[in-house]
C-alpha cells in the first residue's frame, strides 16, 4: 500500500476518533455541579450521571432532611452549582435561601421536586427517577438519550430490588404492627398492617403513649419500628410495655456505609422487618 494512502488513513481514523470521543464526552466535562438535598435525591442524579457530575449532598443519610445546617464548603459549591435540587418541604427551610443567593446570573437554579409520597416505596422511587430524568434532561438536552437510557436501567434495578424483597417479606403479610409515622407508608406496602402510628420523640406526650397501648391492647402486636433518621428510639418504650420487638428502619439511603443506595436501603429495611417474625 502506499505510504500517501496509508498517511491518509491514520489521519482519517484520528480524525473519526476524535469525533467520536466529542460525541460521547462526559458530563464532568462540562463541569457540571448538582446540589442535592437530600441523600434519596443525590443517589438518583448519581446513578443517572453515572458519576460524570459533581453532586453535593447536603443533608446526609444519616441526618434528619429538615433540621441539618449547611456548611461553608456547601455554600462555595452552590455558588458555582448548576442546580439545586430539592423535596418540596426543604423549600422553606432557612439553608435554601442561602444557596439560592450563592450564585451569580441566574445560577444556580432551583428545582424543587414535587414527587409525592414516600421515596421508599418502589412505584413512587421509580417516579422519582422519571421525574429526575426529565429534569435533567431539559436542563441538559445533548445528554437527554443518555439520561434516558440510564432511567430505563435504574428503574429495572428497582423492579428487579421490589421483587426480591417482596418474596422475602410474604411471610410477614397480614401482621400487626406501630409505626412511626415517616415508615408508616413503606410499612403498607411491604403487607403489614399499621393501625398505629407516632410522630418525632420530641412531639410526643406520655398520654399519647397510653392511648397506643390502649388502642392496640386487644391486637396480637408483631412490633414497633422506629424510623432512624427522625428518632431510632421513639417507640421503644411503646415496645417495651407491649412486650414486643422493636426495629429501626432508615429513610434515605447512606445512613451507613453498607447501605449506599437505594437498592441496598431496600434490601436492609426488609431484612429489619424480617426480624419481627424471627421472635
Amino acid at each position: 500500500m502506499p505510504k500517501r494512502s496509508v498517511f491518509l488513513g491514520i489521519v482519517l481514523w484520528i480524525a473519526l476518533w476524535i469525533l467520536l470521543a466529542g460525541n460521547i464526552a462526559p458530563l464532568w466535562a462540562n463541569n457540571v455541579k448538582i446540589v442535592a438535598g437530600s441523600s434519596l435525591i443525590s443517589d438518583i442524579v448519581l446513578a443517572l450521571t453515572e458519576g460524570e457530575a459533581e453532586v453535593l449532598t447536603v443533608i446526609p443519610g444519616a441526618s434528619c432532611p429538615g433540621h441539618e445546617a449547611v456548611k461553608t464548603t456547601d455554600l462555595v459549591f452552590a455558588a458555582d452549582a448548576d442546580m439545586i435540587l430539592v423535596h418540596a418541604f426543604q423549600q422553606k427551610l432557612p439553608w435554601l435561601s442561602s444557596m439560592k443567593t450563592a450564585g451569580e446570573d441566574g445560577k444556580p437554579q432551583l428545582v424543587v421536586l414535587e414527587t409525592e409520597g414516600s421515596w421508599l416505596v418502589p412505584e413512587v422511587q421509580k417516579e422519582a427517577v422519571r421525574d429526575i430524568a426529565v429534569i435533567l434532561a431539559d436542563a441538559f438536552p445533548a445528554w437527554r438519550e443518555t439520561l434516558f437510557e440510564r432511567a430505563r436501567t435504574r428503574l429495572a434495578c428497582v423492579d428487579t430490588a421490589e421483587r426480591e424483597v417482596l418474596t422475602r417479606l410474604a411471610p410477614l403479610k397480614g401482621a400487626v404492627v406501630a409505626a412511626s409515622e415517616m415508615q408508616a407508608d413503606f410499612v403498607r406496602w411491604a403487607g403489614l398492617e399499621v393501625p398505629v402510628t407516632y410522630g418525632r420523640p420530641e412531639a410526643m406526650h406520655p398520654m399519647e403513649l397510653v392511648e397506643q397501648i390502649q388502642r392496640l391492647s386487644d391486637r396480637h402486636i408483631a412490633g414497633v419500628i422506629d424510623n432512624w433518621q427522625s428518632g431510632a428510639d421513639a417507640g421503644l418504650p411503646l415496645a417495651m410495655e407491649l412486650a414486643v420487638p422493636h426495629v429501626v428502619l432508615s429513610g434515605f439511603p447512606g445512613f451507613r456505609k453498607d447501605v449506599p443506595d437505594y437498592g441496598a436501603l431496600l434490601r436492609y429495611n426488609a431484612e429489619q422487618l424480617l426480624k419481627l417474625g424471627a421472635e
